[in-house]
């Protein structure tokens, strides 16, 4: 909605949600919150989301039997809001937290990115010990100056299970203490480091499993090549998707590779803590917005049996608009996220 009609239909809908004899705000307002004070955000239905090809960020409030959208320049045109009033000051933070949730509702929490850089999700804790034995791992490799290597967490967690791994381990501990200034009696604190950095590697982690649905995916269409051959107008977009695939697949493992190269260097990851925090916590949020947007994608493929269906033929037209969209110019996912984070206010504050 950018006209100015339209904008009017919408301040119509909720001209009960208007900005008048709005409450006044509270002496302390939660800083924690998305706690608005006009009676816009008080409209059935209101809330934030991306919207569109690019993704911008709109607000919407329900509007008879579908929703009613208008963009947050609007939005506090329409109703009033103050520059650097409370309420404009949350829409930037509901714009800027449209990277981290899929959508915002007045009176949601403050997603933790945003607040402290923490993830506002939450992952299992078969993540956590992968990131922790993958660091550990990389410390024995260090040790003993020849690369540990394995090719799945089954032969990780053989490499930690191993009585002569857990032995040399304490001994690495002790002289990573040494390389790192530390007292070699107090080699602990050499294990509360990798405990600080693998409570942020393990998002990784979780991530680096749903970025798997993606191969899924792609091995499904070199199933469903083979199942359709004889269709040659769905034998072409297949062969089209499984191009597409290709650069989808490479803008996750860019990532991946690029932050697993940071911490390949254990002692040198301990050492500059605080940098290598950061780099995981950009990595995780950028692949955690990548696969937010697959999400509707994998959910057309799951328990899907690779034969002629419909359901099959709606997840291949929903699997190439997707990646269509992102991929076929040139662009990725990233690349429109990076474009409308240089447009955000939040990001320019």
């Amino acid at each position: 909605m950018g006209k100015t009609s339209d904008c009017r239909n919408f301040e119509a809908m909720t001209s009960d949600s208007s900005q008048t004899d709005a409450p006044a705000p509270a002496a302390g307002p939660r800083n924690t919150h998305f706690d608005f004070q006009a009676r816009v955000f008080q409209a059935p239905g209101a809330h934030f989301e991306l919207k569109g090809h690019p993704k911008k960020p709109m607000f919407a409030v329900d509007m008879g039997a579908g929703q009613g959208y208008i963009s947050l320049q609007h939005l506090r045109s329409t109703f009033f809001i103050e520059p650097g009033s409370h309420d404009d000051r949350l829409i930037d933070r509901a714009e800027a937290g449209l990277h981290y949730v899929p959508d915002i509702r007045p009176g949601d929490e403050i997603p933790n990115e945003i607040l402290n850089g923490t993830a506002s999700w939450t992952v299992a804790r078969k993540h956590k010990q992968i990131a922790r034995d993958r660091l550990q791992v990389q410390l024995l490799s260090w040790m003993s100056g020849k690369p540990i290597v394995y090719a799945s967490q089954d032969d990780l967690k053989k490499i930690m299970s191993d009585d002569s791994n857990k032995r040399a381990l304490k001994d690495a501990f002790t002289k990573a203490a040494i390389a790192l200034g530390i007292d070699p009696t107090q080699s602990e604190k050499v294990l509360d480091r990798i405990e600080t950095m693998a409570r942020e590697i393990c998002y990784i982690e979780a991530l680096r499993d749903r970025a798997r649905e993606l191969l899924k995916i792609r091995a499904n269409v070199e199933v469903l090549i083979k199942v359709y051959s004889a269709d040659q107008r769905v034998a072409a977009d297949l062969g089209r998707i499984k191009l597409l695939m290709v650069k989808a697949v490479a803008e996750t493992d860019t990532i991946f590779n690029n932050i697993d190269a940071e911490t390949a260097d254990v002692l040198s990851a301990l050492m500059a803590i605080e940098d290598i925090i950061k780099a995981v916590r950009r990595a995780r949020d950028d692949l955690h917005f990548i696969m937010m947007e697959w999400d509707p994608v994998l959910a057309k493929w799951q328990n899907l049996a690779m034969v002629r269906s419909q359901e099959v033929d709606k997840a291949m037209t929903v699997t190439y608009q997707f990646l269509a969209k992102r991929f076929a110019t040139g662009k990725s996912i990233m690349k429109s996220r990076a474009n409308a984070e240089s447009a955000s206010p939040a990001k320019k504050a």
